[in-house]
């Protein structure tokens, strides 16, 4: 496997990624311009949102794509039951936020939080068609459907926000939202336009393949609950024990932190069909290879940026936000730790779900989870520091780590010497011919 044989599928798929980031920009000018409490009304909205659409990718969606990169499936089946199974899924939580709107509230201790919860509902309605054909999309390595997918998404939101907040016209967190879900429909759109030559709009239920994605989901669906809750723990139990004020200090410091998921959603787009594909051919050599070339490849990525980010977090701050949140840059600092794993455990993690492996990766994801919530909210008791949190999500970060490492080294022999020397031997030759052809 060539580095340079997939650059153009790449690039898109890194713009495509590197769109969540320009909307993290546009959220970055509501940090600075909405005040604090409205800022942490809306960090939490949007953690509620993220979390029940990450529980229903893990609970239905990856079944898209794990199975529809196999040649015999009938991808309309394969949808219809995903579907079905998201739509039971996603549904029932959202019937009880509705119906309990005022003991989520109480919970996270965000009184305005109760009237913004049938917007979490309309906005995960509006949302539902992009993130079932953007599975599909996927599936064929279309980047550039993709692409465009997001755009109309997180490109055209974050134009529409960065605009309406810097002239002053967007002042609170539900006008945010309001924002938000408009895009989030034409986006659903643009994925069901660009979607039509891959698949044909018909209903086709299969009993079978109602059974083979139940197997799949079973753990599938509890490894996405405690995946999800590991990634955003820290952020409701901050919001119970602070409120509206201390959730925008914090999420001022994960939303800089969540530039690394622009890494992490591409590495998902290569990594896990191809861990699915070679795997289930019995192909471990070329597994391996992907994966340490993938894991190497992050590093020299990861931890230049860490280090950069760590001594220039003042600056960065100062730039971005002003002084109205300095107290969160010994936060930023603490989290930029989990770089140093970062690397092996967004690969080995994608991985280990491309082979099946779900029920060995719930079980790490428990403890991991176990480990992170127990920290986090002993340190938040004792301390009330909003460290405590950081810290908690580092060790589970570090716990991560080592199980994913000691797993894959048994099941597909990964030399940790490789984890290095791949991607950096591979870099240095991509380099080397693009000089050489420049001459």
């Amino acid at each position: 496997m060539k580095f340079s044989s997939h650059l153009g599928k790449g690039l898109w798929a890194f713009a495509s990624r590197g769109l969540p980031s320009l909307y993290a920009i546009a959220i970055l000018i509501a940090a600075r311009t909405l005040p604090q409490a409205e800022f942490g009304t809306l960090s939490v909205f949007q953690t509620l949102f993220t979390i029940l659409f990450t529980f229903s990718d893990g609970f239905a969606l990856q079944a898209i794509v794990k199975f529809g990169v196999e040649p015999e499936v009938t991808l309309e089946e394969l949808v219809t039951v995903t579907t079905i199974l998201f739509i039971a899924f996603l549904g029932s939580a959202l019937i009880l936020l509705l119906i309990f709107p005022r003991v989520v509230s109480v919970i996270l201790n965000l009184p305005e939080l109760e009237g913004l919860i049938p917007y979490l509902a309309l906005f995960a309605l509006f949302t539902m068609p992009r993130v079932v054909f953007g599975k599909v999309l996927q599936t064929r390595f279309r980047m550039k459907e993709i692409f465009f997918v997001d755009f109309a998404n997180f490109g055209v939101a974050s134009i529409a926000l960065i605009v309406l907040l810097s002239s002053g016209k967007i002042r609170t967190a539900q006008e945010v939202i309001e924002v938000t879900m408009v895009t989030g429909l034409l986006s659903s759109i643009v994925a069901m336009i660009l979607v039509r030559p891959f698949i044909q709009y018909r209903i086709r239920y299969s009993r079978a393949m109602m059974s083979r994605i139940s197997e799949f989901v079973r753990y599938q669906a509890a490894m996405g609950v405690v995946s999800t809750a590991q990634q955003n723990f820290d952020m409701l139990i901050v919001s119970a024990f602070t409120g509206a004020i201390g959730a925008a200090v914090y999420n001022s410091a994960k939303l800089l932190f969540r530039g690394f998921d622009v890494v992490r959603e591409t590495m998902t787009l290569f990594v896990f069909p191809a861990s699915s594909k070679y795997y289930s051919r019995g192909d471990l050599s070329t597994l391996r290879t992907i994966v340490e070339k993938s894991v190497g490849f992050l590093y020299l990525l990861l931890i230049p940026a860490g280090i950069l980010l760590a001594v220039g977090s003042p600056f960065i701050y100062h730039v971005l936000y002003g002084a109205k949140y300095d107290a969160s840059i010994p936060i930023f600092r603490v989290l930029l730790l989990a770089a140093l794993f970062f690397p092996i455990q967004m690969v080995f993690n994608v991985t280990m779900t491309g082979m099946g492996k779900i029920k060995e990766a719930f079980r790490m994801f428990l403890v991991t989870l176990l480990v992170n919530a127990t920290l986090a909210t002993v340190l938040l008791a004792v301390t009330h520091s909003l460290k405590g949190p950081a810290i908690a999500f580092v060790v589970g970060s570090i716990v991560q780590t080592v199980q994913l490492s000691l797993y894959l080294r048994r099941e597909i022999s990964i030399k940790p010497g490789k984890l290095w020397s791949r991607g950096i031997a591979d870099a240095s030759s991509y380099v080397k011919s693009r000089l050489k052809g420049a001459e």
